[in-house]
């Protein structure tokens, strides 16, 4: 008898295990992480034309690595989601004797967005005046910006134009 209790509160145990967990529980892949800024940059001449410079480079302050370039028009920055600012380098000619570095400060506002239990927050951005400060001024090769998207949620369409 006492066999026969054990195996159904075994059963129980189990059947309750399994059956209190909700779809929510598990977050699946197809939940968007985090948007990136995604730039383009644009001749100042004619800002239809859209090309990146020659050795050009972008570099996070604070590492000592450069951002993998994609192979097309747009490039994805990765913004800080401690911060309500981030800083970059954009590096005309790099590693070579007329290299040119201008360090840009991209301002936003940090928005977060509940997904569910499992997945938790996303952060969401949007592009505060000025979008883009300039923290070198000198000798700039970055000309200006043209904000084309001031609500960065999604990495579809390019959110911000840098003029050189």
């Amino acid at each position: 008898m006492s066999k026969n209790v054990f195996k159904l509160f075994f059963v129980s145990f189990l059947a309750f295990f399994f059956l209190r967990c909700e779809k929510d529980d598990i977050c699946i892949e197809d939940v968007k992480e985090t948007p990136d800024l995604i730039i383009l940059m644009l001749d100042s001449s004619n800002n239809i034309i859209n090309r990146q410079p020659s050795g050009f480079k972008i570099r996070p302050i604070g590492t000592s690595n450069t951002l993998k370039q994609s192979s097309g028009d747009s490039l994805p920055l990765p913004l800080n989601t401690q911060e309500k600012v981030t800083q970059f380098e954009f590096i005309l000619n790099h590693e070579s004797e007329n290299e040119n570095i201008d360090t840009l400060q991209i301002n936003y506002l940090r928005l977060d967005k509940f997904i569910n239990r499992a997945c938790g927050y996303r952060a969401n951005f949007v592009l505060q005046e000025p979008a883009i400060s300039l923290l070198n001024p000198g000798n700039d090769w970055v000309k200006g910006f043209i904000i084309l998207k001031d609500t960065i949620t999604d990495e579809k369409a390019a959110h911000l134009g840098v003029l050189y």
